[in-house]
């Protein structure tokens, strides 16, 4: 059914959700199971290209809990079953697996996929739909307040027409947009250290796998510090590889986007190179840069931001999708409790969504800094004393209470406080 923006006005909806990717199509289905009423404006068309197409493995029961089990398994993505990080050399190779966690605290092997994120991110937002949210096309220009809280949207339909929508609580599921900081509702965008990477991305076809069972397994190429490369299966054709490199590098004659990804696959890693020799590009080459940020103080009365509108750092280890549907899901506990009793919850009511969300995001800073600063360390923990670890912390179980107590997080906790080298 298609809402029309005027046809709301008279309407008070639990929860406004602005942004229908994987942040906003999972918090709204949480929301529907908890007997809320949710909206979902989107300003753009699905499908709709995206970057970002391979999952941890904590995926596969998040995207259980939201029902989409069946459309996974029956899907062709491809199936990862861990990741691999070649350097410059053999001995520099590591695979991280997939593990699932027992109840009794064991691990075993699994698997989760690699999707294509135009086809992914319109099935969550056709799963939200079906389950009863309600869906429009607009653009949001701005928040609306009533006795000191968030009430509701003002936005553009296609018409051009301006229009209030009403709610108890607004979400921003907008991603790299973050349209809450540029509303001013939350603090100004803060760059976080990686924001002059630029990474130049396409699909190609031939690109070279590993043999047997791992080949739909993510392979992450490293060449020297912030300069690296991803190689992703979509499908068993097509993979997306891209490269990544801080903007200084690219020089006064840099040429056009396709000659920078074409030249610099030749330049990253040796083992890229062998697997793209005979590898076609078949689809447009794009380019993304100045990607890494933090908004502070994402929450308040009313309000809450969910996955990258509110913070992103670096997208070598593919934690976003993951970011996205675990936040969801604490946004979805939280909103319920405050719509419940908006006064009860005081004027921080979102603090203890806002403390799990900090301490996981704060895991991927410690993973993400000691691969780029302390490469040999974070080779020997991934490779040689702390294997299990950080098999888990990839696989994306980033939000129980007890995930600073796993060894390798303390490591490189206490290696990046005391800026020198520590015993792992």
């Amino acid at each position: 059914m298609k809402h029309e923006p005027t046809s709301l006005q008279a309407e008070v909806f639990d929860l406004v959700i602005v942004g229908a990717g994987p942040a906003g199509s999972a918090l709204a289905i949480h929301m529907l199971s908890r007997g809320r009423r949710p909206l979902i404006i989107e300003k753009d068309a699905f499908p709709r290209h995206h970057i970002g197409e391979s999952l941890t493995g904590e995926c596969r029961q998040l995207l259980a809990e939201l029902g989409l089990s069946d459309y996974m398994e029956k899907s062709d993505f491809p199936v990862k079953r861990g990741v691999a990080v070649s350097g410059d050399s053999a001995s520099s190779r590591f695979w991280v697996p997939v593990e699932g966690l027992a109840e009794d605290g064991s691990r075993f092997p699994a698997t989760t996929w690699q999707v294509r994120r135009d086809e992914f991110d319109e099935q969550l937002l056709k799963t939200a739909r079906a389950k009863g949210a309600t869906y429009i096309r607009a653009r949001c220009e701005s928040v609306e307040f009533e006795d000191g809280r968030v009430s509701g949207v003002k936005i553009s339909g296609e018409d051009g027409i301006s229009t209030s929508i009403r709610a108890h609580a607004v979400a921003d599921c907008t991603g790299q947009n973050t349209l809450f900081s540029k509303l001013k509702l939350t603090s100004p965008k803060q760059r976080t250290g990686y924001e002059n990477q630029v990474a130049f991305y396409a699909q190609m076809t031939d690109v070279g796998r590993d043999a047997g069972e791992n080949d739909g397994s993510t392979h992450i190429f490293y060449g020297k510090r912030h300069h690296w490369a991803w190689a992703i299966p979509l499908s068993d054709k097509i993979t997306s590889v891209g490269v990544v490199l801080p903007k200084a590098s690219l020089g006064p004659d840099r040429g056009s986007i396709g000659d920078i990804f074409r030249r610099t696959l030749n330049e990253i890693n040796p083992e890229l190179i062998a697997r793209t020799e005979n590898a076609t590009i078949n689809s447009d080459v794009f380019s993304i840069s100045n990607y890494s940020y933090s908004v502070e103080s994402y929450t308040g009365p009313g309000y809450l931001c969910v996955g990258d509108s509110h913070r992103f750092l670096d997208p070598i280890f593919s934690f976003g999708v993951l970011v996205a549907l675990q936040e969801a899901k604490l946004a979805s506990a939280a909103l319920d409790s405050y719509i419940a009793d908006p006064k009860a919850a005081g004027s921080e009511p979102f603090a203890e969504y806002a403390r799990k969300v900090d301490r996981a995001q704060s895991i991927v800073e410690y993973v993400i800094r000691t691969f780029w600063d302390y490469p040999l360390v974070f080779l020997k923990l991934a490779h040689f004393s702390h294997r299990s670890d950080i098999a888990e912390i990839f696989s994306g179980r980033l939000y129980s209470e007890t995930v600073e107590e796993i060894g390798a997080v303390g490591l490189m906790r206490d290696l990046l406080k005391l800026g020198e080298d520590v015993s792992v």
